[in-house]
Order: structure tokens, then sequence, then C-alpha cells
């Protein structure tokens, strides 16, 4: 009986034994497989000092100055990328009105040649512009993004691995990136860039690998681009791949090459005093002049360009011309980022936000975006958006002095929700970029928006001497103060 028990006992404890050196083995396994470097055996180092060339075409979404919020523009490109271990270059085009417009990127690890669209001459750029090229080469090939990981020896990110893909995550150029390594293939499935964006905050970007072939070198001969926390997406397909012994010179290297200043721009503004109850701000860094109206107990502005810095810097304007009145309102011309850019600033500042339906959606969007890699002061201390409704007239008036906002949309052929400001006793008109009237020579036929605006105004049956423009202040050549019956001349040229 004692030796059963034993006997039973040895067995049990024997297969216990190799159940936990099976388990035991298999972790250690995990634990010393580097997919990093299995991932650079079979997509980088298979090229040698050789240099891969790629064909492809791309469809490329992106937010312009477009109708309604959200709505992207889209361009069809061609082009040609030579990728190596430490080098990238490419050089691609895309036509419109039956022009071509080419560009062209040369990079190594400690510079970068740049030439945009529509340009015969190397742009200045920043080191950050260097480092953002980094991932941004990943559109079309992840091997220099693959290899500069190799290169820093950047460690697993054990928080984030599961059991499909290995993570590996670094910081470059103050955004976060990550590989995402198949544990059973060892090929890159995606890469993603968590980024910050002056309007959108943080911004997450994935680029998704698919159809992985083996020719010497595994490569993916589609990309598919997800922007903007998926709001926008891009397709990169291959259509030819060819390897090669050296780079091509894409790009002429200037005579003592060297990186522009990457200083952060500091608003530059300027204040001019219309009248007892108008004031125009213009912000010479933006070309934008912002319209602030002061009331018996508050203040009411109206725009606010590109980002959070320059709605303080208004902010900080404003309470120069009255510190104890609160800024009760402030409003938009209409979505796009040079007049809705620091409307963050005005939502901690607790401003009632003067919407109207078509861009409610979207300004939610904007202020309630996380701002973690560059915080603003509504990421620091987070307040609820004060919202006012626009929807075809609102008065703002403080029992003696008063102003009118109007709503006309589609008719500034622009965008829809386009809106205007009316000071009746100024017989004053305040919009933000519709006029196009030349500084000098003779007077041209209106295009639509500036036409559109001038039948707003005679369908609205307003009395208006002069109106005022919010940008350009001063490029382009236009007049930003412009006489009434002036542009009713442009109208009326046939």
């Amino acid at each position: 009986m004692k030796i059963t028990k034993v006997l039973k006992f040895n067995v049990i404890w024997s297969r216990s034994f190799w159940v936990l050196f099976l388990l035991l083995s298999i972790y250690l396994k995990a634990q010393k497989t580097d997919y990093l470097m299995k991932c650079w055996s079979r997509q980088v180092s298979p090229l040698e000092n050789n240099i891969l060339n790629i064909n492809y075409s791309e469809s490329y979404n992106t937010l312009e100055h477009d109708l309604k919020p959200w709505d992207q523009t889209n361009y069809n490109i061609q082009g040609k990328v030579w990728i190596g271990k430490e080098s990238y270059s490419k050089i691609d085009k895309y036509s419109k009105e039956n022009k071509d417009y080419n560009s062209g990127i040369q990079l190594s690890k400690d510079k970068l040649l740049f030439m945009n669209y529509g340009e015969n001459k190397i742009s200045p750029v920043t080191k950050e512009d260097m480092y953002e090229q980094f991932y941004l080469s990943a559109r079309y090939s992840p091997l220099f993004l693959i290899n500069y990981f190799k290169e820093q020896k950047v460690k697993i990110d054990k928080e984030n691995e599961n059991k499909e893909f290995a993570v590996y995550k670094t910081t470059i150029n103050k955004s976060i990136v990550k590989l995402f390594i198949g544990k059973k293939d060892y090929l890159l499935s995606k890469v993603t860039v968590l980024a910050d964006d002056e309007l959108f905050g943080d911004v997450l970007s994935v680029f998704n690998y698919k159809d992985y072939f083996n020719d010497k070198i595994y490569y993916p001969k589609n990309v598919s681009i997800e922007k903007i926390n998926g709001k926008l997406s891009d397709e990169v397909n291959i259509s030819k791949l060819s390897i090669d012994t050296k780079i091509p010179t894409l790009l002429p290297t200037p005579e003592n090459f060297t990186f522009k200043e990457s200083n952060k721009v500091k608003p530059e503004t300027k204040l001019e005093k219309y009248n007892e109850n108008i004031y125009f701000l213009e912000l010479k860094h933006t070309d934008d002049r912002v319209l602030i109206v002061e009331f018996k107990d508050f203040m009411f502005v109206a725009e606010a360009p590109v980002n959070s810095d320059n709605g303080e810097a208004i902010i900080n304007e404003v309470k120069k011309i009255t510190p104890n009145k609160p800024i009760k309102y402030f409003a938009f011309g209409h979505f796009h980022p040079h007049y809705i850019g620091g409307i963050r600033s005005f939502v901690h500042e607790e401003a009632n936000i003067i919407y109207n339906q078509y861009n409610k959606d979207y300004i939610d969007y904007i202020v309630n975006a996380p701002h973690t890699i560059n915080p603003d002061r509504l990421q620091i201390e987070p307040k609820k958006i004060k919202t006012l409704e626009l929807k075809d007239k609102l008065k703002i008036s403080d029992g003696n002095y008063e102003m009118e906002i109007y709503y006309i949309g589609k008719k500034s052929d622009h965008t829809v929700d386009y809106q205007v400001y009316y000071f009746p006793k100024e017989k004053l008109l305040f919009q933000d970029d519709l006029i196009w009237i030349s500084k000098n020579g003779q007077p041209e036929k209106a295009g639509t928006r500036q036409e559109g605006l001038y039948r707003a105004i005679k369908d609205l049956n307003l009395d208006v001497k002069t109106v005022v423009q919010s940008w350009p202040v001063s490029d382009y050549g236009v007049k930003t103060v412009i006489p009434f019956d002036e542009l009713e001349k442009t109208v009326n040229i046939n």
C-alpha cells in the first residue's frame, strides 16, 4: 500500500516537473526572442548596402478650405522612392487644371533637403522637420524607421505587447512612435504615431502594411494610412520595385547648408482703436485682423487664428483695453483654422461660444480634444464649453450700443457656416475673407465669393458704407478696408 502511494507521488511529481519545465522553457524563449532584430533581418538586412527603388501611386486626402467641416480634398499622386538603411529620397507629382506640381525630399541621418510643390528652390527646414521625416517615410516603406529603431536599441514595450504583436516604442521629435511586429511572421504589421497638432491636439496616425511579398526582401505592396484619429485616410500602392546600388542625387545641396532656427513664433500684435466701441487687433505673424468690441459691462471677440497661443495673445490684448470687463462672447466667421484655431482659449475664459448648426459638432471635437503632448490652458485646467446658437440673426447689446451677427452660409460660396458682423451705427460690416480687390490697377469682375457677399448684404437689406476684412491684412496685395460702392462696382463689371 505504501509502495503504491510512493509510485503515485513520483508520477505526479514527474509530470508536474515536466509541465513546469515546459512552461519555463516557453517563457525563457519568449523572453529571449528579439522580435525587432528578427523583423530587421527580414525587412532590412537582405538589402545589405543597396537601395530599394519603389514606384507608387497614392490617394492622399487633406483638410483644406473646404465647404463643410471634415470635407476632404483628394490628390492622386504618382511618385518614386529610393530608401536604404540610412537614407530616404522621394520625388512625386500631382496634376491640377492641366498643370503638374512636383516635390522632392532627400533625407539622411543628419540632413534634410526639401522642395515643396510648385517651388523651384530648396525650402528652409528645421531639425524637427528632419526628425519628422524619419517616421513620415514609413508611408512608403518602413525600412528606414525599422533600422532607426534597431540602431537606437529601442526596447520592447511590455505594457502594450499582446499575443499577436511585439510592440516597440520610442519618442521622435516629441511624437510617440510605435512599431507593431507580428510574433508569428516577424513582419511589421503597423506603425502608430501620436503627435501634436496645433488645432486638433493629440492626433494618432496609423500606417497599416498589407500584402507582403518576398523578393530577396519582405515588402508590403499596400500601405493604408489613418490620420487625425481616423477622420481621414490615405492609400499607397506599390506598382514596381527593384534594388539599386546607390541612391540618386535628386536635389542639389545648397552651399553652407544649415538648419533654420526652430524657435517658437512669438505673437506680434498691433491694436487699432476704430472708435469708442470697436477695436481691430492685427496679428502680424499670421496676417490676421481680429475684431474686438467693447460694451458697457463686457467684451466681444471675433476670430482667433491657428492655435491656442494666439488665443492667449488676443485675450491679453483685450485685458489691456479693459482689465475688469469679462469676455462674454467669442465668435468666428467660419470654421477654417485662421478663425477658429484659438477657440480653446476662449472656452477656458468662459466666454459664450457663438455657433450654428453646421459647425457645432466640429467645435465640440476641437474643444474636447486632448492636448497632452503640448498642453494649453484648457488641458491644464479643463472647463465646460458655454454656447449660444446663431440661427439667422443674433443681436448683441448692452441696452445702448449694439451689433448684429448674420448667418449667410452658402451665399458666401465658401463654407456652409459662414457668418458676418454688422454695426448699424457705423454702417460697418466685418467679414473674414470674401473680398479680393487688388490695391493696384483697375478693378476686375467680382469672383463668386465676392459677389456672394454683396448679394447677401442686399438680401439682408443692410445699410453698409464700409466693409472690413479679417484676412489677409498685408499679403496678396488686396484691399482689406473696402468702401461698399467699390464692392458694388466690381459686381456690376460686365
